[in-house]
């Protein structure tokens, strides 16, 4: 291999659908690209279920220059004010955390308890992030909204 090509974690060995989305990079983070793929992505489900969403997204340099959306309005923040006005930092991301560590100490304990050394590879952190994001329920998610006391007529 000369570098340019990278192969999948040896964890995905055999598993052909991911409990996530699945990207990477060298330095972990967003970039424009792997958001805009995603958003493509949302956006063609949205349009098979006939829906349109409004997503709020702060003003992270990945966030810029995105294509056109025919079922997703994007609505930027002010520069600063994410914490505020950002639904996901009312609460919903506390909660996905919590319900995350509960995957954890329950992975951990039962590790133990089976007298094995708790090991975590990407695939378990990802089913357990997906276990924890659809632990978080939609009246979390709603009250959220309700706390931004947002005027979006």
């Amino acid at each position: 291999m000369s570098g340019t090509e990278k192969l999948s974690p040896r964890c995905f060995k055999g598993d052909k659908i991911l409990p996530v989305n699945y990207q990477n990079n060298k330095k972990a983070w967003m970039t424009c690209t792997i958001f805009s793929d995603w958003l493509k992505n949302l956006n063609q489900e949205m349009k098979a279920q006939k829906r349109k969403i409004l997503m709020f997204v702060d003003n992270c340099t990945a966030h810029n220059n995105m294509p056109e959306l025919s079922h997703i309005k994007l609505v930027y923040l002010p520069a600063n004010t994410t914490s505020k006005l950002q639904p996901m930092d009312q609460g919903i991301i506390n909660n996905f955390k919590i319900y995350y560590r509960k995957e954890v100490v329950r992975h951990v304990i039962k590790s133990i308890e089976d007298n094995q050394c708790p090991q975590i590879d990407v695939l378990q952190a990802m089913r357990f992030a997906r276990k924890a994001w659809f632990s978080v329920t939609k009246t979390t998610i709603a009250n959220c909204f309700k706390n931004l006391d947002l005027n979006l007529k």
